[in-house]
């Protein structure tokens, strides 16, 4: 048989469609997730120390965590009042609680098994099915466990909560000032002093502040200020001073010293006082940061290995104006604008397999301080008597 001898250049004498697809949608910014860690020395066999386990209501949460109805630990009360006033994803870690306070502490801070590997402790938010938004251990307020969970907000891109001294207002700014190193995560920790009151089973208890604060952030956007959310409570632990028109009020020192507190409003009861991180940082620009960077990580995974080439750079871009102008559109953020880099993207680069897009973006702040500023105008007066002398 000869063999073939085929047109080099022929392929097809017919016709083919082929179809083009846009890089898919980044979707929406993630939605609230807690992650509590703590003591539940009567909790459910099958829940195991130091894995995060979802809880998925307050009646699942008080058998998994309470055997006996004795609300023994750290957690049990705590996930009662989150349940009660918020919905969120909630995740725990139990740990155990040691032979005195500072065991059962390096406990909540955890860490990695030399011999295992095994995280404990805080560690295990990394490991959390869902990635958390706000972390706190409720009732452990060190500056070991503060600088962790600064530590872990860092590395997670999500916001920590700690609790201050409970003790006096100078107390807590000093503890306030001892946090704030740089590259530490300290400038994302969300400080709140002081504790309350709240009445259980006929028994008034002794609340840490970290669980107001916490429902305050899970009940709004992660880019919105807990500022004037309700705390459902008897009485704070100690009275903290204010007034909307002055600032020498002991809740005004304590957002001065970056501090977030609980003080009774015009508006009636308890409410939380305070939008900033213990450095100054707004809690929801840090939210914000937060979102959008997890956001631009996450989706960026299936696109690794992709060829580099004007098409795909150019689907990118288009991709993330498109993401961009839905966060404006939904008020999210006022201004957007996604590029390639000017003068970064050099051959340098391109033949090493990097590129850079700019990601800019403008931001919404708080309503924090407003000035109404009064003025007698003699003009509108003189019109006024015009009007009345010669009608």
């Amino acid at each position: 048989m000869s063999s073939l001898a085929p047109i080099q250049d022929f392929e097809l004498n017919g016709v083919e469609v082929r179809t083009i697809e846009p890089q898919p949608s980044m979707g929406p910014l993630a939605q609230q997730v807690v992650h509590l860690i703590g003591t539940a020395p009567d909790k459910r066999g099958t829940i195991a120390y130091n894995e995060p386990t979802r809880l998925w209501n307050y009646a699942d949460a008080m058998m998994a965590l309470d055997s006996t109805g004795n609300r023994q630990g750290s957690l049990p009360t705590v996930v009662r009042y989150l349940f009660e006033y918020v919905k969120c994803a909630l995740y725990v870690t139990v740990v155990e609680v040691g032979a005195t306070t500072a065991a059962t502490e390096a406990n909540v801070i955890g860490g990695v098994d030399s011999a295992t590997g095994a995280i404990r402790g805080l560690e295990t938010v990394k490991a959390c099915p869902e990635t958390p938004t706000i972390i706190a251990a409720p009732g452990f307020h060190s500056k070991a466990v503060g600088q962790k969970l600064a530590l872990i907000g860092r590395d997670v891109r999500c916001r920590p909560v700690l609790d201050g001294p409970n003790t006096n207002d100078m107390a807590a700014a000093e503890f306030a000032a001892g946090f704030g190193a740089e590259g530490t995560g300290e400038d994302k920790l969300c400080i709140i002093d002081p504790w309350f009151m709240k009445t259980y089973d006929g028994v008034q208890v002794l609340m840490p502040a970290s669980i107001a604060l916490v429902v305050a952030m899970a009940s709004v956007s992660g880019w919105e200020s807990p500022q004037n959310r309700s705390v459902v409570c008897d009485e704070t632990a100690r009275n903290i001073a204010y007034k909307i028109n002055d600032k020498t009020t002991q809740a005004n020192f304590l957002n001065k010293h970056g501090l977030v507190t609980i003080a009774h409003t015009r508006m009636g009861g308890y409410s939380i006082i305070g939008n900033r991180t213990n450095t100054g940082r707004f809690i929801s620009h840090v939210g914000l940061e937060d979102l959008m960077a997890r956001k631009l990580e996450e989706t960026s995974q299936p696109l690794l290995g992709k060829q580099l080439t004007e098409e795909f750079m150019q689907q990118v871009v288009d991709r993330l104006t498109n993401w961009g102008q839905d966060l404006v559109a939904q008020t999210v953020i006022p201004v957007f604008k996604a590029f390639l880099h000017p003068t970064k993207n050099n051959i340098e680069n391109y033949t090493a397999g990097r590129w850079f897009l700019c990601v800019n973006y403008g931001r919404y702040s708080p309503n924090e301080h407003m000035v109404y500023e009064m003025s007698v105008d003699n003009g509108l007066i003189a019109a006024w008597l015009d009007e009345v002398v010669n009608g």
